[in-house]
Formats: C-alpha cells, sequence, structure tokens
C-alpha cells in the first residue's frame, strides 16, 4: 500500500504545492499499488510541469519515504518481474505475467519508487 500523504513536501517546498497536491491525489487513487511508476505518474498528471514532478518523486526517496529500485517493461509496456535493487540483477529472461517469457533485451528497464517500511 501507497503513502498518500505528502503535504511536508509543500510546507517544506511552497514552490512544489500543485505537484504534491497532486502525486497524493494519484496515490489515493492508486493505494493498492505497491510502487510508484514515474511513468504511470507523468502519463496521468498531465497539468504539472514535468520537472517539478519528478523533484518530488526525487525528495520522496531524498527523505527515506521511497527507494529506487528497478523493474522491466515488457514490450506491451507493462512492467513484470520484481523491483531490485540493481538493475543487473534483472534476469536474462522474465515473464511477463501472463506465462510469457521474453528476453530482457526486449523490454526496458525502468526506475521505480518502492515504499520504505516504517
Amino acid at each position: 500500500m501507497l503513502p498518500t500523504n505528502f503535504d511536508f513536501l509543500a510546507s517544506e517546498n511552497p514552490e512544489l504545492k500543485v505537484a504534491v497536491t497532486r502525486l497524493g491525489e494519484w496515490a489515493r487513487k492508486h493505494k493498492d499499488w505497491k510502487i510508484i511508476d514515474p511513468i504511470a505518474v507523468s502519463r496521468e498528471i498531465k497539468d504539472v510541469d514535468p520537472f517539478l514532478l519528478s523533484y518530488t518523486l526525487h525528495l520522496l526517496v531524498a527523505r527515506g519515504l521511497f527507494r529506487q529500485v528497478y523493474m522491466i517493461m515488457t514490450p506491451s509496456g507493462v512492467l513484470a518481474g520484481e523491483p531490485v535493487d540493481d538493475p543487473n540483477k534483472i534476469p536474462k529472461r522474465v515473464s511477463d505475467g501472463f506465462d510469457q517469457s521474453f528476453d530482457r533485451d526486449d523490454g526496458v528497464i525502468v526506475p521505480i519508487l518502492e515504499p520504505i517500511a516504517r
């Protein structure tokens, strides 16, 4: 389950208020997700400057709420496999979740954010 309250970032960084608010709304909409996929965030939050949104995600990592890990995106655009802390640990063959496997080189390794248990 994703944390959904990032208001402390807005109080510390007033220039991020809109980005923080929209990211909190996004997290509540996807509260059953286990990760934040920055690609999915940027696809859905189009009314916020991408730099401010990216910086907000960076601060969540810097403040220790999330850690950056990696997954592979299938050729069809779906995240597959388990998050790993080192992209070199992604196996050469990966299952896409539908029991179809594909070569790692046919996908794209993407950074994602995983909540740190508190």
